[in-house]
């Protein structure tokens, strides 16, 4: 008899990034959100957007991740009523720290890189980096990511199946990819928001 396959769980795919992952995406505590970010991830991965060689680079792939989050969460928001759309943050407590969170003095460097403006902050790569520089350079940074995962994660997936995928992934027990049936029957089960949210994905889930 042939040995069972096992399924790569969630921590198998997101490796050391599971701490933060399991931080960030909890909308629902019964749902299936941790198997829908180390989907996502997948997708990434076979798009060469998530190695990294040096810690500046594990430090934005931090950042990718939390841009899945907010899409994740401004779907919800907008199919769900579970938030605010267009309200997407995260508090810096929950991914700024030592590995395996993004260290705030890197956060900082990232920022100076990118030519971020924090003339309000202590000074990029500071280790006293305010609280609420560091939210606004997260943010900052966040939408600079999403504007570079979300438009790819659509185009590789198909943004009917992605939009039926985050529905689906606030229910127990989902495994991603979903199959062709499951995402008709997701699709035909969305109640009007839901399906205005899908339209919003299909539209390009562009973000204010």
């Amino acid at each position: 008899m042939g040995r069972a396959v096992r399924t790569p769980g969630p921590a198998d795919v997101l490796g050391d990034l599971t701490e933060v992952a399991e931080d960030v995406f909890d909308l629902c505590h019964t749902g299936s959100e941790q198997a829908w970010a180390a989907w996502t991830w997948s997708v990434l991965t076979r798009a060469g957007l998530t190695a990294a060689g040096t810690e500046y680079e594990r430090g934005e792939l931090v950042l990718r991740l939390l841009a899945l989050n907010m899409f994740h969460r401004e779907f919800c928001a907008r199919a769900l009523d579970l938030g605010e759309p267009g309200h997407w943050d995260v508090d810096p407590d929950r991914v700024l720290g030592d590995h395996p969170r993004l260290h705030p003095v890197l956060l900082g460097v990232i920022a100076e890189r990118r030519s971020l403006d924090l003339a309000d902050s202590a000074g990029a790569g500071d280790p006293d980096f305010d609280v609420s520089v560091a939210a606004t350079a997260l943010d900052a940074l966040v939408r600079s990511e999403y504007r570079r995962v979300v438009p790819l994660l659509a185009t590789a997936v198909g943004p009917a199946d992605l939009a039926a995928s985050v529905w689906a992934s606030t229910l127990d027990g989902v495994r991603f990819p979903l199959p062709d049936s499951d995402v008709r029957d997701v699709t035909a089960g969305m109640t009007p928001a839901g399906r205005a949210a899908a339209e919003w994905v299909r539209a390009g889930a562009r973000r204010g």
